[in-house]
């Protein structure tokens, strides 16, 4: 087998985990993945901590400096640092990977096992919300899950108002992950059986509680042969974008889907977030070994290759903001929606790449002023960037 092709398997191989759930939980994941088939992905697939159908305008806008990303595993270590001030908070116990919510007010993480409120650099739980955090609106309502096993099974919910919901389950498939959440509390995931390549594309629509939708997976989208379909984020209107065996997909509000736009000399895309007309991920180089970071317009069809970025988006914004992931090694990034790509600064004494597994990045607010994160240590410190 060619190295094109070990990259080709391993990036359908990646099930996209959820959005901001504990990356360096999912890293280590994809490093493990990596390992078994003898080679190794950029981060983004690895972080990834995702019908015939109306015809969608095809089109592709090159960003300046032609198209193709940074060499797999490669970091900007040349890009200015962003003008931002990252603030450092321990809070005593085990914590998660920090969210913020769109409108940058609300920060929320688990904390000793219960999702908990960051206020004043202290955690309020969330009375028996217990689980992972994965997602948090600007009305409160947060989205995560309870581990089942060591095998990557997970069961969905969401607390509002004091109340920890289960979310539902698809027929035939035994476990629920969520990835995102939109104004309106519906929740976007995926639907898995014991398989973690055995998957489907879901929402849970708010206005119906108790109930949970499949999203379409027409024959001919992604790679023959492959399995595994996921949605990785949802607008407010409800589109949601996502996965289909290896392939980027938009399905509309009335679920109708239809594939991305690749840009040309890739093939293989990966949608990893939404936010607003937005949509980002990566696609594979053909005939190289590195991915390429992407941006899609979902209003105008098209999609933009953020050339030099690195490849591992976590989250973006509704106007072009979107951060990568960092950590094992290499440093997050805030990409600007010029295509501009600034390293986010980390606290003093802890050693920059390549010296140190520095820190990840995992969710921005819609003005792309405030992201969260946390160092990429052991003993870790939960990390607020103010840009």
């Amino acid at each position: 087998m060619s190295e094109d092709e070990r990259l080709r398997d391993l990036m359908l191989a990646v099930e996209v985990p959820p959005t901001t759930a504990d990356i360096g939980l999912a890293i280590a994941t994809g490093r493990r993945q990596a390992a078994r088939r003898g080679t190794t992905l950029a981060g983004a697939a690895a972080a990834l901590a995702l019908a015939g159908g109306t015809a969608y305008a095809l089109g592709v806008t090159p960003s300046p400096g032609g198209s193709g990303g940074a060499p797999t595993g490669q970091q900007p270590q040349g890009a200015p640092f962003a003008a931002c001030t990252v603030d450092t908070v321990d809070v005593g116990v085990p914590t998660g990977i920090p969210v913020v919510d769109p409108a940058g007010r609300l920060i929320v993480a688990t904390a000793g096992g219960t999702a908990a409120r960051l206020a004043d650099g202290a955690f309020t739980p969330y009375t028996s919300a217990t689980g992972q955090v994965v997602a948090v609106n600007a009305a409160g309502t947060v989205v995560g899950y309870d581990e089942v096993d060591e095998a990557s099974h997970m069961l969905a919910w969401t607390y509002r108002d004091g109340t920890k919901t289960p979310l539902a389950k698809l027929t035939g498939y035994a476990y629920t992950v969520p990835t995102a959440v939109n104004a309106r509390g519906d929740v976007a995931g995926y639907a898995m059986g014991e398989a973690n390549d055995d998957s489907v594309p879901v929402v849970w629509p708010a206005d119906r509680p108790g109930t949970v939708r499949a999203l379409a997976v027409p024959a001919g989208y992604g790679e023959p042969g492959t399995s595994g379909s996921q949605a990785a984020g949802i607008g407010d209107d409800g589109t949601a974008v996502g996965n289909v065996r290896g392939a980027a997909t938009r399905w509309s509000p009335d679920g109708t889907p239809a594939l991305l736009p690749v840009p040309p000399g890739h093939d293989l895309t990966i949608a990893t977030a939404m936010r607003g007309g937005h949509a980002y991920g990566l696609a594979r180089v053909v005939g190289a070994d590195r991915n390429s970071a992407l941006r899609w317009d979902l209003t105008a069809g098209t999609v933009t290759v953020l050339t030099g970025a690195p490849d591992d988006i976590t989250d973006g914004t509704p106007t072009g903001w979107a951060i990568t992931t960092g950590g094992d090694y290499n440093q997050p990034t805030r990409i600007a929606p010029d295509g501009t790509v600034e390293r986010l600064p980390l606290p003093p004494g802890l050693q920059l790449p390549p010296k140190g597994p520095g820190a990840v990045a995992a969710s921005i607010s819609d003005d792309g002023t405030t992201i969260t994160g946390a160092t990429a240590t052991t003993d870790r410190h939960l990390l607020i960037w103010h840009c």
